[in-house]
């Protein structure tokens, strides 16, 4: 049944108060206000009072009723850890939750990490710890009971925490399995039943334990203990409370990000069998957020990622005989703490930015004072831009009489980053003159508003005075900058000026200084010069192919020869056997004028009428026409033996023209070699080239010597063309119209073609096809060599 008043402040319903006259009973009391006097359990649902028939109540006794008859919960629980479980009377188990009516014969359960808070109705509390199983009893709502008031729960395994009923300081009840009963006088009795072992730990007041048909007194810090059905053991002293040790004294501490650390120890305890280490939200430890139980060669705790409030640690001795001991409490205090602008803060000191911001979370149960300032309410942040405290000072509120105690006041030092500035200058042009630009970057700014918070301004000492401006920009991570205009004085041409600069905060504060040179201001700006021609392209091939001959090694060269210097070899198929002829090349120009050096090899491998033989040649550019659309010019190359048994000397007059469209490049030679030494007497022989008559080589004592003609005419002409970059391409044509020792005349002349790749550093492959060639000459010649040159334009 439930009720349709407002339920009194503090009780689950509504509520009257009765004083009890001469004589009254719970029957007759519940007659008048029920109006049966079935109803006389409702009598000592807030009163703890025997009801037995015809027993007259104390007089004077104010009784606290409910003001109708009512069903409700014996108790519910009131907060609780997971892991715990209930059932109802004779019902199955299922997870408990906050809030939860127990009603009689109620079991719960915690498991192995749960803890519970059961509230009853009359204010009593019991708190479970785990691995504990108790029944519900509730208060005597059961109709009909005897003298003896039932007990709250019953312990049927497990520990709990007997708290003493807030309404009537009373004492709360716990039977135990086998008969035996607690009743506490207390607000901290802790009821352990181990298999059928119960021990009594008496911590606040007083408890009477009965046990076998005896009864003891258990005073303030004794215990005692019984086995089942058997008497109980006489009182003794718990063991006493360990001591702490100074090393870690301080009761406030920082918990950054709003996760604190709590850290003690304390002095080993003579005959420890263990510890019992506790950390609660309340004073009565009551609720709990750690609880565990230690060796005894462990003396010291840390608990981690704790947020922000009040805790309170408390560490029991537990003996061999395992009587839980007196506690040993301290008081500590996680202050939630974040630095906007600087690094996150340690537990016991601050480390910050100068320009930055500390916050932290106000707690009515701490005072704060910075530096040697008077203590006041925590302020939820710190501006450390306009205080800028070397400690915060932190204390209990109400402990102003304890100051001197050296574990009243927690300090905490505060430490700030550096902040510095790297200076750099130039000299500018502007539209009003010059002026000084400056760059700055800032070290130790990060996550700070710059321009709001630090405002930098670089100041210069210049001839006149010192002129200051903003400093600027900086998004990103990037320079800040400024303009300074430079007086007439600081801005005359041809002098440098040197100039210190000082780069400083909002409020004065010099964050870095330099000394720089600014390079002498330039003259009058000049008028830009037209930009320089193009480079002219090169006119057919780089490394164009030599022949081993005495009469076609004439070379193909554009009128403005590349710079070019290569090594290589040839080698073609004459006098029945193969000959290969080293060379050296170089080529280049002086302006219109370009030389060419060619030095080959005596032949090895036999070669009769080829030897070591050198050209240097000259030309000279006298037409150029739009980047080498066309290019003319006459040339001149002079042939000397370089070894006994080469071929005489020879003159080589001709003209080079040649041109560009595009990739493509031509070249045209055209030319009169004339044999300056005699050559020996030679016969035409028809088709095969040198004549072997009388007029052929002459056969002396030193052997013969190579067929040079006396004269003959020259034209070689041909293309290039660049397929990438790094890649040319070229072939040529090229002629001869022989005049030989004895009157024979004879036409000689090949193709070639050859492949140029590289860059500064090039290759060059060539072959050429002679269908006109000397008697003797084999059809192909191969050419291949490596040099440097300049870098294709």
């Amino acid at each position: 049944m439930s009720s349709a008043r407002e339920p009194t402040p503090g009780y689950p319903e509504a509520v009257v108060q009765w004083g009890v006259q001469r004589g009254e009973t719970c029957d007759h009391i519940a007659e008048v206000l029920y109006g049966s006097s079935r109803h006389v359990g409702l009598i000592q649902r807030y009163n703890r009072v025997a009801c037995g028939p015809g027993t007259a109540l104390a007089e004077g006794l104010t009784l606290v009723l409910p003001a109708e008859v009512t069903s409700i919960p014996d108790a519910k629980i009131r907060s609780m850890h997971p892991d715990v479980r209930a059932r109802p009377g004779g019902g199955a188990w299922a997870p408990a939750a906050p809030g939860m009516p127990l009603v009689a014969n109620s079991n719960v359960n915690t498991l192995d990490e749960g803890r519970a808070d059961i509230e009853f109705v009359d204010r009593t509390r019991v708190l479970l710890a785990p691995n504990t199983l108790v029944v519900i009893y509730g208060t005597a709502s059961r109709t009909r009971v005897s003298k003896t008031p039932p007990a709250a729960v019953e312990l049927a395994d497990g520990e709990v925490k007997a708290a003493l009923a807030a309404l009537r300081g009373q004492s709360v009840d716990v039977a135990t399995g086998g008969g035996g009963r607690v009743s506490a006088s207390s607000r901290d009795t802790v009821v352990q039943r181990r298999g059928e072992r119960t021990t009594v730990a008496v911590f606040d007041g007083k408890a009477g334990v009965s046990s076998g048909g005896v009864s003891v007194v258990v005073p303030k810090d004794h215990g005692t203990r019984f086995s089942d059905r058997a008497p109980p053991a006489r009182p003794r002293p718990l063991p006493p409370a360990p001591e702490w040790t100074t090393a870690d004294v301080a009761p406030v501490a920082l918990a950054p990000a709003g996760l604190g650390v709590l850290s003690a120890s304390w002095k080993p305890a003579p005959g420890a069998a263990g510890y019992r280490v506790e950390v609660a939200r309340d004073p009565e430890l009551n609720d709990l957020v750690v609880r565990e139980e230690v060796k005894p060669d462990v003396v010291s705790f840390r608990a981690e990622k704790m947020p922000a409030g009040a805790y309170f640690l408390r560490v029991r001795v537990i003996d061999r005989e395992d009587y839980l001991g007196v506690g040993a409490v301290r008081r500590f205090h996680l202050v939630a703490a974040r630095v906007s602008g600087g690094v996150a803060p340690a537990a016991r000191e601050i480390t910050a930015n100068p320009y930055g911001i500390v916050e932290l979370t106000p707690s009515p149960a701490l005072e704060l004072a910075l530096d040697d300032g008077p203590f006041g309410p925590i302020p939820e942040r710190i501006d450390l831009l306009q205080r800028a405290p070397r400690e915060l000072r932190l204390r209990e509120r109400g402990s102003a009489a304890a100051e001197r105690r050296p574990d009243a006041v927690t300090s905490l030092p505060v430490r700030y980053t550096a902040v510095g500035a790297a200076i750099q200058a130039a000299r500018v042009a502007t539209a009003g003159g010059q002026a000084l630009e400056a760059r700055v970057a800032l070290d130790g700014v990060a996550g700070v508003d710059v321009a709001r918070r630090v405002a930098p301004r670089i100041f210069a000492h210049l001839p006149g005075g010192v002129r200051s401006a903003a400093l600027t920009g900086g998004g990103q991570g990037g320079a800040l900058t400024a303009r300074i205009p430079l007086p007439p004085e600081a801005a005359r041409p041809g002098e440098p000026l040197r100039v210190r600069l000082d780069v400083a905060d909002g409020r004065g504060g010099v964050l870095g200084t330099s000394d720089v040179e600014l390079p002498a201001s330039p003259g009058p700006a000049r008028a830009p010069g037209p930009p320089p021609p193009p480079a002219a392209p090169v006119l057919g091939a780089y490394l164009p192919l030599l022949p081993v001959t005495a009469a076609a090694d004439a070379l193909w060269l554009g009128p403005t020869p590349p710079a070019v210097v290569a090594v290589g070899a040839a080698a073609v198929r004459a006098g029945g056997g193969w000959v290969a002829a080293g060379q050296v090349r170089a080529t280049g120009a002086i302006g219109p004028l370009g030389l060419d050096a060619a030095l080959r090899s005596n032949p090895a491998g036999g070669g009769e009428g080829v030897g070591s033989a050198g050209w240097l040649g000259a030309r000279f550019r006298a037409v150029r026409l739009e980047r080498s659309a066309f290019e003319f010019g006459p040339t001149l190359r002079l042939g000397v033996p370089l070894a006994d048994g080469g071929p005489p000397v020879r003159i080589e007059p001709g003209v080079a023209l040649g041109g560009a469209a595009g990739r493509l490049t031509w070249v045209v030679d055209a030319g009169l070699r004339i044999r300056a030494g005699g050559g020996g007497e030679g016969a035409a022989d028809g088709e095969g080239g040198a004549a072997d008559g009388e007029g052929g080589a002459a056969d002396g004592e030193g052997g013969s010597a190579p067929a040079a003609p006396p004269s003959q005419g020259l034209l070689l002409a041909g293309a290039a063309a660049d397929a990438a970059p790094w890649l040319r391409l070229h072939g040529a044509l090229d002629l001869h119209l022989v005049h030989w020792d004895g009157g024979a005349n004879d036409v000689l002349g090949g193709l070639s073609a050859g492949v140029e790749a590289g860059g500064a550093l090039f290759g060059a492959l060539s072959l050429r096809v002679s269908p006109w060639r000397e008697a003797g000459e084999g059809p192909v010649t191969a050419q291949i060599a490596v040099g440097f040159r300049e870098a294709p334009p």
